[in-house]
């Protein structure tokens, strides 16, 4: 715990390092252009947007803004009553794309979970985005690709139909402060084969899964809110992307309730048979610690573990030839508090007969669960932790 409390403390010092002496301020009023002041950055400058509703460059665009210089920082001057809104201009994929110069354009951003960046090591070194808020874009408010030292705080992302906020194969990140709704295929926030993020203080709401963390290590998920998404917390392992582990999770003083929205993914993708009403899930990857957290008023379960392998099953999928393993393993679930977990009756039998607070598939090895305050587990005895 001792290296995760030192890691939460360190991160904005990273991604806030002190600008270089030359760094200036850029202004963007209503009605002028944040792609034209970006185009004009140089590392260090901070682009400052004042509020309004901003529609960036033309129907059809890629992405609304494209990033590709080292230390930017966007600041979106938002108050309660007069946000800055970055909105979707017609037909607009990403709104915020953060990346190498290699990775951006139709042919690098076909597959957004396996860029060219992620190959070849280049990197954008330092990046924040504050005070936006990212509207309805085809598939993800912000996406960040090959980022060391990334800031992402108190922004809101709204109706982006795949992924709200999105870093993939970066490293030492903080995203905290956020709220996430309304992202309809898969998570609100994501933070995919990466190392060294914290993902602390932010809200996510009206998600198939409202907070997901997939073939990363050392990651941190701390004093989160997530409700009436159909998955509140997603740690899992999946086959066949650029890093082929999911390591060292922390999950520890969220709070996951009231999870029971109805399943939106889409049919054949494994999203799609994540039963609604589930709170915390770890299907597959090893020695996470999910760890004092209040898991409330999810349908099916409060927290489970599970392999990736029942997963593909339920999906029709042979767990053959795959390049991770996909069985849990030396995972810790301690002193959590789980009430009226496993309530809503399931219409599929198999998963309404496994209903209950806390759930394991007996897959893996060194799984253990203890102190947790709880009424019901599937099975009715599960290994004590040592």
């Amino acid at each position: 715990m001792k290296v995760f409390r030192l890691l939460l403390a360190a991160l904005p010092l990273v991604a806030f390092a002190a600008a270089p002496a030359s760094a200036r301020t850029l202004i963007v009023h209503p009605g002028g252009s944040i792609r034209a002041a970006i185009s004009q950055a140089v590392p260090g400058d901070e682009i400052v947007v004042l509020p309004g509703v901003y529609k960036e460059g033309a129907p059809g665009d890629l992405n609304a803004l494209t990033v590709t210089i080292d230390e930017i920082a966007l600041i979106g001057r938002s108050t309660p009553e007069h946000p800055v809104v970055l909105e979707n201009a017609g037909g607009q994929s990403f709104g915020v794309w953060v990346s190498p110069s290699n990775s951006t354009g139709p042919a690098a951003e076909a597959n957004d979970e396996t860029p060219p960046c992620g190959s070849d090591g280049s990197l954008i070194h330092g990046f924040a985005i504050r005070g936006f808020t990212l509207r309805g874009f085809q598939k993800h408010g912000l996406h960040l690709a090959c980022v060391d030292g990334f800031n992402i705080s108190q922004n809101v992302s709204e109706d982006n139909a795949v992924y709200g906020l999105f870093p993939v194969l970066s490293r030492n990140g903080l995203l905290s402060s956020n709220v996430v709704r309304g992202t309809e295929l898969d998570a609100g926030i994501y933070v995919g084969q990466s190392d060294s993020v914290v993902i602390a203080n932010n809200r996510a709401e009206n998600n198939l899964i409202g907070l997901e963390v997939e073939n990363s290590r050392n990651c941190a998920v701390l004093a989160n809110e997530l409700s009436d998404n159909t998955l509140g917390i997603l740690v899992d392992v999946l086959p066949f992307l650029v890093k082929k582990t999911q390591e060292t999770t922390l999950v520890a003083y969220n709070k996951v309730h009231d999870n029971n929205k109805v399943n939106t993914g889409v049919p054949g993708d494994i999203t799609a048979v994540i039963p609604s009403g589930t709170g915390i899930l770890l299907l597959g990857g090893h020695t996470a610690t999910v760890t004092l957290n209040q898991v409330e008023n999810n349908g099916f379960t409060g927290i489970a573990v599970a392999s990736l392998c029942l997963g593909l099953a339920l999906e029709g999928i042979p767990c053959t030839g795959l390049d991770v393993d996909p069985d849990p393993n030396g995972n810790r679930i301690i002193a959590n508090q789980l009430e009226e977990n496993g309530t809503i009756p399931q219409a599929n039998p198999f998963f309404d007969a496994l209903r209950a607070d806390l759930n394991w598939d007996g897959s893996g090895t060194g799984n253990c669960w203890s102190g947790n305050q709880f009424a019901t587990s599937t099975p009715a005895a599960l290994p004590a932790c040592q």
